[in-house]
Formats: C-alpha cells, sequence, structure tokens
C-alpha cells in the first residue's frame, strides 16, 4: 500500500509541481538568507541551490560554501546563522505551539561554525533543544551561543547557558564563557577569547531576524509557494525538488527572543 502511495504521490506532483503540494507537510523551518554558495539536500537526494525562502524539513543538510553563509528561522523562533564552510542537518524537529511541552529538535553541526539563537522551543522543557558534534552535545536553554568545530570545538555564550557532554563528562558554560572540547574521551574545558584560533567564532554582520514563532503556514512573511520551475510567489522563492521530496516522505509515512545582530568575540 505504501508503495502505491508512494508512486501516486510523486505522480501527482510530477503534474502539478513539486512546491504546489508545500502545505502538505508541517512547517518547520526555512531559509531566511543564503549568499554565495549554499547547497541543500534532503537524506541522500543531489544537493541543490538553496535560495531565499526554502522550505526547511526534517533530514534536510544545508551546506555553505568559502564566502558564503546562510540565515535559517525556525517555526518556534530559533534562528540559526552559518558561517562560510559549514554543513548543518536537521535531524528532529518538532515543535507544536499548543503543546510547547512536547517540543523536541536535534541539529547537527557536521563542519563549521553557528550562532544559534533560540525561540520558543525551550520555554517548556530545557532539553528539547539539542545540537550534537563529532566531538561533544550541545544541550541548550534558552540562550545566544556560537560554535565551531575546527578539531577541537569552540564554544562561545553570549547570552544564557549550554552545557557541553561526551563520554568524558559535562561542563556548564555560561554568558561571556568560552569553552573548547578536543575528543570525545576529553572533558571540556575553558579557554579565554584571546586565545581562540584566528577567525574562530567570527561570524558575518548581517541582521538576524526576531527569535518569535512563525505564523501558522507562513514562511518569510507569506504563504509557501511556487512555480513548478522554481519561480517565486510573492517575492518567496522556493527550491522544489526539497520541497517535493520532503512531501513524498511525509506521505509515504502516513501509512495508511527579539532581533539580533551577529557580533564576534572580542578577541
Amino acid at each position: 500500500m505504501r508503495q502505491i502511495i508512494r508512486f501516486a504521490a510523486a505522480a501527482i506532483l510530477g503534474v502539478v509541481g513539486f512546491s504546489s503540494w508545500a502545505p502538505l507537510f508541517a512547517q518547520q523551518g526555512y531559509v531566511h538568507e543564503a549568499s554565495g554558495n549554499v547547497t541543500g539536500q534532503v537524506g541522500a537526494e543531489k544537493p541543490t541551490r538553496a535560495d531565499k525562502g526554502m522550505t526547511i524539513a526534517t533530514k534536510s543538510t544545508i551546506a555553505t560554501g568559502p564566502k558564503s553563509y546562510a540565515v535559517l528561522k525556525f517555526e518556534d523562533g530559533t534562528v540559526v546563522l552559518l558561517k562560510e564552510n559549514s554543513s548543518f542537518q536537521v535531524q528532529t524537529y518538532s515543535y507544536l505551539q499548543d503543546a510547547p511541552e512536547k517540543a523536541n529538535a536535534v541539529f547537527n553541526l557536521l563542519r563549521g561554525g553557528l550562532r544559534l539563537v533560540t525561540g520558543l522551543v525551550t520555554s517548556k522543557n530545557r532539553e528539547a533543544l539539542r545540537v550534537a558534534t563529532p566531538l561533544a552535545t550541545i544541550g541548550i536553554r534558552g540562550t545566544d551561543f556560537s560554535a565551531e568545530l575546527t578539531n577541537p570545538l569552540f564554544v562561545g555564550v553570549q547570552t544564557g547557558a549550554v552545557t557541553l557532554s561526551n563520554t568524558a563528562g559535562s561542563q556548564l558554560v555560561i554568558a561571556g564563557q568560552y569553552a573548547s572540547v578536543a575528543s570525545m574521551s576529553q572533558i571540556p574545558v575553558f579557554i579565554e577569547a584571546a586565545k581562540l584560533p584566528p577567525g574562530a567564532l567570527q561570524f558575518p554582520q548581517v541582521a538576524l531576524p526576531p527569535a518569535t514563532p512563525l505564523a501558522a503556514g507562513a514562511v518569510a512573511g507569506g504563504a509557501v509557494g511556487a512555480t513548478a520551475a522554481g519561480g517565486t510567489v510573492g517575492g518567496v522563492g522556493v527550491t522544489a525538488a526539497i520541497i517535493g521530496a520532503a512531501v513524498i516522505a511525509g506521505v509515504a509515512a502516513s501509512g495508511g527572543g527579539g532581533g539580533s545582530s551577529s557580533t564576534p568575540p572580542q578577541h
């Protein structure tokens, strides 16, 4: 039965265009801004250009090339800024405005650096949001922090607090502090900002959107929509291939804050 549903969904999408069916799956996030070489993919699908307004679904990976950056925003208001040469994956994301205590989000920092400002995902459950890296998992307690994976992992907290946990133990890092993690088997240690490597935890000077929840069914202030060729509706561009992949996966599976600007640490 699932094979029939999958085939039918693919056939329909082929006729009317992927993005015409975008409202069928739960909104999770979108690309608020993309500069330079930014790509996106769902699962093992082929990467395609990630344009402003592209919807982000679970299992999406966003990557930035040299001299590039991307700003992502999620349904609860969480904002992520990716610096150049970074790779970021949405492993899990679930947020219901009517039941924020059930929120659950796991992001993966695979390469490079990010700055993250939380929205409401942790408002009722402080354990609801985590950022996984190869060296430590970052537990977020409602905060504004930066992380960069350069071997070691560097983390700096602007406001709030995070916990860095791995097989060696756990360390609380609060506003104004910086820490590094050399390996999964070594406990996180504090480091002075002046001793960070050149360029570490330095981000583009771009204005970030407010960390406020998205309106129901809205992306970048307007409804999701685009032509089959990947055009725009209401000035919002959408990458149809990524949206279509998420829709097919969803159909088959059914079976049957405040504004902020990016300010680097003072070394």
